[in-house]
């Protein structure tokens, strides 16, 4: 039976990723390097250092591969498991600050500010050549959370305006605003199935949607703190939440699993600081949670 387990990295962990073959786990640091750990060993396999000059990188990942955003706007994607870089692809100005894709890795969306005003938002979506399908307005204050659908054909939007937006992948189209939340959502995830969305953000509340109707279907309540993060299980069943201390980030708080069908907490960790990311492994063994320290936990599922 596998044990949990603690990587210790170099510095401090912001993002991170399990490999499609669960085995490996990609985690993104405060000083620009991306470090591939073989679970089992907790060791060190790969690093990638960021690019001469890009001061403030940002980070993808996905089961299959990763991308850094320079700070030239240039994403450079590679494999995940070997480091080799698959493109490149130049984003247009203004500056991408938030980056997500398909799990194939063919489509991305960025997020940014819209040249046009002070506080308006842009959200931009890319092939897999870098050719702009379309850009579309997606609300005021800044893109908290970005996810597409499992089947890559519909993404998704949180905008500190507190608005969640749904937009056809392929033309742009805006399929559905959902204005039932009165505070922002800081992270969105869909069901295996996509048959579910996941929200929750500030209120402590995970918001659970029918992603076809788009019609709330209930709430699940209990985390101590804001929800900064959020994940489902292999299997949709459970669902993994990482808290935010409102008053100090680098307070203590609580990663929790739920389970979907009964709302209920079926376990509870602790992590240092603001959790920022929450992911469980592709064969349903671990999940893990970066927290802003450099111990990036990772639990054996019980």
């Amino acid at each position: 039976m596998p044990e949990n387990r603690v990587l210790k990295a170099d510095s401090e962990v912001s993002s991170l990723a399990f490999s499609k073959d669960g085995r490996s786990l990609a985690t993104f640091s405060r000083d620009g390097d991306i470090r591939v750990w073989n679970i089992a060993s907790g060791s060190v396999t790969q690093t990638f250092k960021r690019d001469k000059g890009d001061s403030n990188p940002s980070f993808l990942a996905t089961r299959s591969q990763f991308a850094l955003i320079g700070s030239d706007g240039q994403a450079k994607i590679r494999d995940l498991e070997s480091g080799a870089v698959i493109r490149s692809l130049p984003l247009p100005a203004p500056r991408v600050s938030g980056l997500t894709s398909t799990e194939d890795g063919k489509t991305l969306a960025g997020g940014g500010k819209d040249p046009a005003s002070a506080s308006a938002n842009l959200l931009r979506v890319w092939d897999s050549e870098g050719k702009q399908r379309f850009q579309v307005p997606a609300g005021i204050g800044g893109l908290s959370a970005m996810t597409f659908s499992p089947d890559g054909q519909t993404l998704i939007a949180a905008a500190y305006d507190t608005d969640v937006r749904v937009w056809n992948a392929r033309n742009g189209e805006l399929l559905k605003v959902m204005e039932d939340m009165t505070v922002s959502m800081f992270d969105l995830a869909y069901s295996p199935d996509g048959k579910l969305l996941a929200a929750a953000g500030v209120d402590r509340t995970i918001y659970l949607w029918d992603a076809k109707a788009w019609k709330l279907l209930r709430t699940i309540t209990g985390q101590p703190e804001m929800i900064s993060a959020l994940e489902f299980s292999p299997d949709g069943k459970f669902l993994v939440t990482g808290g935010m201390n409102e008053m100090a980030f680098g307070a203590p708080v609580k990663v929790i699993v739920w389970e979907v069908a009964s709302g209920k907490p079926v376990r509870t960790e602790e992590a240092e600081h603001r959790v920022n990311t929450v992911a469980y492994s592709p064969d349903g063994k671990w999940f893990a949670a970066a927290d802003g320290s450099k111990n990036v936990k990772v639990w054996a599922v019980q």
